[in-house]
């Protein structure tokens, strides 16, 4: 059984063809942007880059992958996937039973979902997806992320009044969450007050930001496809 449980997770490979490069660990990752090992910047450019590599010390994110430092490369990427899909699958449930109500839950909600944000801007200004065998990987995670921010905006709206009408379902919660966050909105539900305006805008900001980063992902491996396709004519 565990012969085809490790098969159905890694696949057959061949582990020299389809070697993973090695990761560099985050204590590593704060130190090379702090000596400026790896990026030439200065001015605000370094200032975000480390406050975004040095927020990571506050989310369980950089434990899980140093306390998974000594693992082969693939569990350590798995372990870091079931800690994606959680981040991803706990608001939904939330929603589902309508535990947004319960603080202590709501508060970790908001505290994972801060995590996410950092995240996606670390991807942004300290790249680490230049590897083409990693990138659909990414992309995957990625979409994991935007889920994860579109039902936890729908946890955040169904806690508080601040839309035109009360949501009553997890349904609408998801609904209006998902419809502000690819940016349509088709007015039966919208915000009445600041807070519920300023939660719109900084939804549809993350909106923006993955769809850089999207952007980020695919214009390299678009232009690596046609090098490729220049050197092989």
């Amino acid at each position: 059984m565990r012969k085809h449980l490790n098969k159905l997770v890694f696949g057959s490979q061949d582990p020299e063809k389809f070697k993973i490069p090695r990761s560099t660990s985050p204590f590593e990752q704060i130190s090379n942007v702090w000596n400026s090992s790896h990026y030439q910047d200065f001015g605000i450019e370094r200032l975000v880059r480390l406050f975004l590599v040095s927020s990571k010390v506050f989310f369980p994110g950089i434990y899980i992958d140093f306390l998974t430092r000594n693992l082969p490369a693939h569990s350590k990427k798995i372990y870091g996937e079931f800690y994606v899909v959680f981040k991803t699958v706990m608001p939904f449930v939330m929603l589902h039973y309508s535990l947004w109500d319960h603080y202590w839950l709501f508060v970790f909600n908001i505290y994972l979902l801060i995590e996410t944000f950092l995240y996606v801007f670390y991807k942004i200004f300290l790249p680490e997806h230049n590897y083409g065998k990693l990138a659909n990987r990414s992309i995957i995670l990625l979409f994991f992320n935007f889920f994860e921010v579109i039902a936890s905006f729908g946890v955040i709206y169904a806690a508080g009044n601040y839309l035109n009408q009360p949501i009553t379902s997890w349904v609408d919660a998801l609904y209006f969450s998902f419809i502000t966050g690819i940016t349509i909105g088709y007015g039966d539900f919208y915000p009445i007050n600041e807070t519920g305006k300023i939660l719109v805008m900084v939804q549809v900001m993350s909106t923006i930001s993955f769809l850089f980063l999207f952007f980020n992902f695919f214009a390299p491996r678009a232009q690596d496809i046609t090098e490729w396709n220049s050197g092989n004519e």
